[in-house]
C-alpha cells in the first residue's frame, strides 16, 4: 500500500460525490480541453472530479506530479482494457476489436512492473536520448526535403503532406521500410484514432480495428524482411532473454517477435509524434511574433517547441488504475479505483505555469507533463520532440513562409488527444522582410 501523506487517518475519497467532468465542459477533444482549462482553474475550482464512467479525475499539476511516483497507480493491463477478448488462443474468426487488442497487448503502455522497466529499457536502447540525438541532422534534412518537394502557392494539408511523411519516414528508417510502407503505416495509425474516442460506437471500433490489421501487417512485414539489421537483431535477442511470465490481468505481455514489439510501440510513435509536429506548427502559426523571434534567434527553437507542446499538447488524458489502496494528502484512494490523469490540462495549471495562455519563450519547462510523467512517461518523447524541432528548423532554413488557409479549425472531438483532421496551409517562397510563418492570434478558437 502506498503512503504519500503524513495524515494518520486519511478520509476515503468518495468519487461518486465529486463534481463531473461535464460540469466543467469536458467531453473530449481540443475544444473541450480549452473550455475545461478556462473553467476548472478558477479560484473556486475543484481539486478532483469524476468521469462519466465513474473514474477519479486528477488534473492539477502538483497532484499529477506526486501521483506519477506512486507505484500502486498502474497502467491498465491488456485484460483490463479488452476484457476477455484476449483470453485463450487466438480465435479462428476474430471478433471486431480483436486486431486492436492483439496489437496493443504488445505495447509498453499496457505493462507494469516487473515487466515495464525491462521492456522500456529494450525500447530506449533504440529510441532513447542518445540514439535519437544522433539522428538530428538526418531528420532535419528529411524535413527539408519534404518541404522542398511540395508545391508553393496552392493549399496543402500539413497533416498528410508534411507531418505524416516526416514521421513515417523517420520510423520507417529505423525498421528499413520503403517510403510506400512508411506512408501507409502513418496513414493507418491515423485511421486508428477512433480507439482513442471517449464514446465509441460499433462503427468506430470497426474502423480502428480494420486500420490496426493493415498497420500491424505493414510494420511486421518490414521488420521480418529486415530481421538481420542490427536494430532488429538486438531487439529480438533482448526480448528472447526476458524471463517474466505473461500476466494479462496486471503485469502485461512479452512480445514474441521484434516486429510485434515495434508494431505495438510505434503506434504511438507514428500517431502521437505526428500530432506533436502538427500541433507545434499550428501553435507557431497562431503566434507569428514568436516565429519572427526564432528567425533571428534560431537557438530558441527547442524552447519554442516545448512551449508549443505545453499550449497544444498531443495527449489530453490517459487512464490509470489503483492496484492497491493509495494514501495521498489526507485521502484514501481505494484499491480498484480507475483514475483519469489529465496530463495536457496540468500544462495549463496557473499554479505551475503562471499566465498559462501566454506563449513565453523564456518560460521554464521544469515539470512538463506534455508527455506524461513518472515510471510510465512516454519513451518516444525524445523522437517526437526531435521531429517537431527538425520541422521548425527546416521551415526557418528553407526560405518558405507558411500561410494558414482561412476557415475553422478541424479538431477531432470526443477524443483523448488534441488532434487536427487536417491543417490547410499554403507554402510560399519568402521575400525580404517577410516572416517565415504568418497567422493570427485567434486561430478560429
Amino acid at each position: 500500500m502506498s503512503d504519500v501523506t503524513t495524515t494518520a487517518t486519511p478520509e476515503v475519497l468518495d468519487v461518486g460525490a465529486l463534481p463531473s467532468l461535464a460540469d466543467y465542459g469536458y467531453d473530449g477533444g481540443r475544444g473541450a480541453y480549452r473550455r475545461f482549462c478556462a473553467n476548472v482553474f478558477q479560484s473556486d475550482g475543484p481539486r478532483f472530479l469524476r468521469s462519466e464512467r465513474g473514474a477519479l479525475v486528477m488534473f492539477r499539476h502538483a497532484d499529477l506530479r506526486a501521483m506519477a511516483t506512486v507505484p500502486q497507480l498502474t497502467t491498465l493491463a491488456p485484460a483490463q482494457m479488452f476484457g476477455g477478448m484476449l483470453a485463450g488462443p487466438p480465435p479462428e474468426e476474430p471478433p471486431v476489436g480483436f486486431a486492436m487488442a492483439d496489437l496493443i497487448k504488445n505495447q509498453l503502455f499496457s505493462t507494469n512492473p516487473p515487466l515495464n522497466p525491462v521492456l522500456r529499457r529494450i525500447l530506449l536502447n533504440q529510441i532513447g536520448p542518445k540514439p535519437t540525438a544522433a539522428l538530428a541532422d538526418s531528420t532535419r534534412s528529411l524535413a527539408t526535403g519534404i518541404l522542398e518537394a511540395l508545391p508553393t502557392g496552392t493549399p496543402i494539408d500539413l497533416v498528410r503532406d508534411v507531418a505524416e511523411p516526416l514521421i513515417g519516414r523517420y520510423w520507417g528508417g529505423l525498421i528499413g521500410m520503403t517510403d510506400e510502407e512508411a506512408l501507409r503505416a502513418a496513414a493507418e495509425a491515423r485511421k486508428m484514432t477512433p480507439m482513442l474516442f471517449l464514446r465509441q460506437t460499433p462503427e468506430s471500433v470497426a474502423e480502428a480495428d480494420a486500420a490496426a490489421k493493415v498497420y500491424r501487417a505493414t510494420v511486421e512485414q518490414a521488420s521480418d524482411r529486415n530481421g538481420a539489421r542490427p536494430v532488429m537483431a538486438k531487439i529480438a535477442e533482448e526480448l528472447a532473454a526476458v524471463d517474466i511470465p505473461d500476466d494479462l490481468d496486471h503485469v502485461g505481455y512479452v512480445p514474441r517477435t521484434a516486429g510485434a514489439f515495434l508494431a505495438g510501440n510505434l503506434f504511438d510513435g507514428f500517431h502521437t509524434a505526428a500530432l506533436a509536429a502538427t500541433n507545434t506548427i499550428y501553435a507557431l502559426l497562431r503566434h507569428p511574433e514568436v516565429l519572427a523571434e526564432l528567425r533571428s534567434s534560431p537557438d530558441k527553437v527547442a524552447a519554442a517547441v516545448s512551449e508549443c507542446l505545453r499550449l497544444e499538447p498531443p495527449v489530453i488524458h490517459l487512464n490509470r488504475f489503483a492496484h492497491d489502496d493509495i494514501h495521498y494528502d489526507g485521502h484514501l484512494i481505494p484499491k480498484g479505483t480507475h483514475v483519469m490523469i489529465m496530463w495536457g490540462v496540468a500544462g495549463r495549471d496557473p499554479a505551475a505555469f503562471p499566465d498559462p495562455d501566454t506563449f513565453d519563450l523564456s518560460r521554464s519547462q521544469q515539470g512538463s507533463t506534455s508527455f506524461g510523467g513518472g515510471a510510465h512517461i512516454c519513451p518516444g518523447r525524445f523522437a517526437a520532440t526531435l521531429m517537431a524541432k527538425s520541422l521548425v528548423e527546416a521551415v526557418l532554413q528553407s526560405g518558405l513562409t507558411i500561410r494558414r488557409v482561412d476557415g475553422p479549425d478541424d479538431w477531432i472531438d470526443n477524443n483523448a488527444m488534441c488532434q487536427l483532421r487536417r491543417l490547410p496551409v499554403v507554402l510560399e517562397r519568402a521575400t525580404s522582410g517577410k516572416h517565415l510563418c504568418t497567422g493570427d492570434s485567434k486561430g478560429g478558437i
